[in-house]
């Protein structure tokens, strides 16, 4: 490799002229560089620097060293000197060396440029000849020493975190702001470009331009300036083109907040743990991530803030394989016991200014690792992020530190515990097992420790002494969520801490919780039931209790929630419940009609008591089976007639069995049976409304066995009167019973006499209803005594009014007349003969009834035939 050299001072008339002028410069170097390079090399002495230094003074001038990008992507690394007189003898010399390093061209050997500071490479004076050929390498200084560099760092530590955050935009944005940097010794900026050239990726740190003194930093063009502290006033304001850091005076404490990497590279340069800075740009990550870099320092027990414990976390979840196991062990442990005094620093030096790689290996290969895995970690300076109150802490005899982690890293803690702690000494374990056992019992967040299996038993019993109180208040706190309580309980039983006596109300509030809402039924309550027998049993219990006051809800639950009923215990009610939940259909047969009758008695026989013994689990049964529905009358017989009236009386389920037949459909002969059946089993039970609508079905029971006696609508009219208000599927059913039955067979009795007297809009409505009936129409057709019998019946009292009047007119010109009109002459002489047999004037009413034409059956209506006929009845039957 060749570096093109350039010497550029003030020098006697010659070939190119006299003044400043290139001096000496290596063949082929382009103009355009040389009339860029003229614009970068200048030198203005300080504003208070003597006008005729002595030769002391000299060597205390700053030094004005740059890496400059020129326009066509080559590189121009120079050192320009103040040497007082030039060879006029006029005062204001200087002298700059140059090197150029062509586009893609880095420094032999990997070198990093300002490896080059005060390098014995560099001439104060133009060499002889005047065509000094291509350099091969510039040796690195020996002014910038480990030792130095780190002491440096330590002076600078309230301003590392808020340049190295500058360092970083500038690296992912171009337009970030330059940083200019005050200070009174120009090497001190060149320590700093060190620093800055240390902590950055290899990738950006050859990207890096600088100068480390200039009067005119508006005109420099490098990202990093440096200026002494009399060229920094007119920079003030400038913010978004200069980010000035003055290192004469303190930091801005209200300015921007330190990226979480630019930190973790602070605390590193802090601890003087510099080979890090290479090991981390060699793992896997993006960028500027702080993950890498804080593993690497936790692994060397540099104390970082908690965000950066977390990303160190994850990224070793994320990436296990790149630790060693004494890495990997050095993290742990640093994580476990934040607040330790690690051990004296021991390292191997590398120098940060030299490749990454070793000769022959490429940044893929093996990597050089630190030797000793503890540094001493520093306070926080001024613009790092503080420490969060946890992280401040002291150590507990478990090993777990006092005050609140936040969330997130307990979260990232218990990842890596679950990814790695299987790989790990017991004795390296214990203290973060015990760290996320005292998580799980103090952290707000929930918090899933490891297994018993990963303390010591001697770390378990120093956490039982210790939280073992905390373990037990929190378990006893109503107030508090049941999850949080259930993960107490099984931190208690995995460190052994009595907590027995709590179970029983913790049960009952999650029987509670459960009730009101059977998704919170979840992975942790299912755990702790299997963990925890005596909670599961106690659970099971509570539940029992609460189905035999609540079935449906108790149902659901276990409808939605796969808790096991498996107990040595009775819990009928429980069992009960389940039966229903677990088999949904309850059987049925192939159409999918529910036999809830079946369903009644496997629902009594999974209580696996007797209901005998136990009358109350009928009653549970039946608002299980049925819900809010109401068994059919067919339905309650059955029950009825399988358990009998006495277990029906024990157990309160006969008003089930009245509200069947109350609402039994009308026209079921069930519904009139039932009534008859419980009239007959429970007489001194029934209230008297629901005794005498009973009452009434048990009449319509007669009728349609006709055991009725006489007086029919008198009975019925005076039942209903003492059952108000009916419920109307009785009334239909009683009404529609007794209207057919006039309809049909009127009886011996009067009965339509008192239909007609009694004036019942319902019964009278009902009558028309039945003589609507297909039934009806049909034997008008074809019987002429019906057809007699009705129109005698349906002619009777015209001069009635009320009920009767509103429906006696339908009946005649809606019912009867269609069915006469459909008769042939000799059905009609068939008809008229059976009204001759009557007597009276029935024929000739019939005969002018029928004669076509209004008036003749206005007047039939209207006239009274009744008194033609004294004596005779009326709605004889057919």
């Amino acid at each position: 490799m060749s570096l093109g050299q350039l010497h550029y001072t003030s020098a006697p008339p010659g070939p190119d002229g006299s003044g400043f002028r290139f001096t000496a410069l290596t063949p082929g170097l382009p103009q355009s560089v040389l009339r860029e390079a003229e614009q970068l090399i200048g030198y203005e002495p300080p504003r208070n620097a003597p006008a005729r230094p002595s030769a002391a003074e000299l060597d205390s001038f700053p030094r004005a060293f740059s890496y400059s990008e020129l326009s066509d992507g080559s590189r121009l690394l120079a050192r320009t000197v103040y040497t007082g007189a030039d060879y006029s003898g006029r005062w204001g010399n200087f002298h700059a060396h140059a090197v150029h390093l062509a586009p893609g061209q880095i420094l032999p050997d990997g070198a990093l440029p300002v490896s080059a500071w005060e390098s014995p490479g560099w001439a104060t004076a133009t060499p002889e000849g005047g065509a000094p050929p291509p350099l091969s390498a510039l040796p690195p200084s020996s002014g910038l020493d480990r030792d130095g560099l780190i002491a440096f760092a330590a002076s600078r530590a309230p301003w590392l975190a808020t340049v190295f955050t500058d360092l970083q935009r500038q690296a992912e944005d171009e337009t970030a702001p330059q940083i200019v940097l005050v200070e009174r010794d120009s090497a001190d900026v060149a320590r700093w470009v060190v620093l800055a050239s240390t902590v950055l990726p290899r990738t950006a740190v050859h990207r890096l331009t600088f100068t480390t003194y200039t009067r005119r930093p508006h005109l420099a063009g490098q990202r990093i300036i440096g200026v002494l502290p009399d060229d920094a006033h007119g920079l003030a304001g400038s913010g978004r083109r200069h980010r000035v850091h003055d290192c004469a005076v303190p930091p801005d404490p209200d300015g921007p907040e330190p990226t979480p990497w630019a930190v973790a590279a602070a605390r590193i340069w802090s601890a003087g743990a510099i080979e890090l800075f290479q090991y981390a740009d060699r793992l896997p990550g993006e960028p500027f991530t702080p993950g890498p870099l804080s593993a690497l320092a936790l692994c060397a027990g540099i104390d970082l803030p908690s965000p950066h414990r977390t990303a160190a976390a994850r990224w070793a979840c994320e990436h296990p394989s790149e630790l060693s196991q004494e890495e990997l062990e050095g993290l742990v442990q640093t994580l476990a016991e934040p607040g330790h005094t690690p051990a004296e620093t021991r390292h191997t030096p590398v120098e940060p200014w030299h490749t990454p790689t070793e000769p022959g290996q490429t940044s893929a290969g093996p990597r050089r690792t630190p030797t000793d895995p503890r540094h001493t970690p520093t306070d926080p300076q001024p613009g790092e992020a503080a420490l969060p109150a946890a992280e401040t802490g002291t150590g507990t005899k478990t090993g777990a530190r006092t005050g609140t982690t936040p969330p997130a890293e307990t979260a990232a803690l218990a990842e890596l515990f679950a990814r790695v702690g299987g790989a790990l000494r017991p004795e390296i374990a214990a203290p973060l097992a015990a760290r996320l056992f005292t998580a799980a019992v103090r952290s707000a967040e929930p918090v899933r420790p490891p297994g018993r299996g990963a303390l010591t038993d001697e770390v378990a019993r120093r956490l039982a002494a210790e939280l073992g109180p905390e373990l037990r208040a929190g378990i006893a706190d109503a107030a508090a969520d049941t999850g949080r309580a259930l993960q107490l309980l099984r931190v208690a039983g995995a460190l052994g801490v009595d907590c027995a006596d709590l179970v029983p109300s913790l049960a009952h509030r999650l029987a509670s919780a459960l009730l009101a809402d059977p998704s919170a039924y979840g992975g942790e309550l299912h755990g702790t039931l299997a963990d925890r027998p005596d909670l599961r049993s106690a659970l099971l219990r509570e539940l029992d209790a609460a189905a035999g006051a609540a079935p449906a809800s108790v149902t659901v639950l276990l409808e939605r929630a796969p808790l096991e009923l498996e107990s040595p215990e009775a819990l009928p009610y429980l069992r009960m419940c389940g039966r229903i939940a677990r088999s949904p259909s309850g059987g049925g047969d192939r159409t999918g009609t529910r036999d809830r009758t079946g369903e009644l008695r496997a629902v009594l026989a999974a209580a696996g008591v007797s209901v005998v013994a136990h009358p109350p689990l009928l009653r549970i049964a039946f608002r299980l089976v049925w819900a809010s529905a109401t068994p059919t009358p067919e339905e309650a017989r059955y029950v009825l007639a399988e358990q009998g009236a006495d277990l029906h009386r024990t157990a309160a389920t006969w008003p089930f069995l009245v509200t069947a037949a109350l609402n039994g459909r009308p026209g079921d002969p069930h519904t009139d049976e039932l009534a008859h059946e419980l009239l007959t089993a429970f007489p001194t039970l029934l209230p008297p409304r629901d005794r005498a609508a009973l009452l009434l079905l048990e009449f319509a029971r007669d009728l349609r066995a006709g055991g009725a006696e006489p007086g029919w609508v008198d009975r019925i009219l005076g039942l209903r009167r003492a059952a108000e208000p009916v419920n109307p599927p009785v009334l239909e059913h009683v009404f529609g019973r007794l209207a057919r039955q006039l309809v049909h067979d009127p009886g011996p009795g009067r009965e339509l006499d008192d239909l007609i007297r009694g004036n019942d809009a319902d019964l009278c409505a009902a009558y028309e209803q039945a003589a609507r009936e297909d039934s009806v129409r049909d034997r008008l057709r074809r019987d002429p005594h019906y057809l007699a019998a009705r129109f005698v019946d349906w002619n009777a009292h015209p001069q009635a009014g009320g009920a009767w009047g509103k429906v006696r007119g339908p009946l005649l010109d809606g019912v009867l007349r269609p069915a006469v009109r459909a008769l042939g002459a000799q059905e009609l002489a068939a008809v008229e003969a059976a009204l001759t047999e009557r007597g009276g004037r029935y024929a000739e009413d019939f005969r002018a009834w029928n004669r076509p034409g209004a008036l003749s059956r206005l007047g039939l209506r209207f006239g009274s035939r009744d008194n033609r006929t004294p004596g005779r009845r009326r709605g004889g039957d057919s």
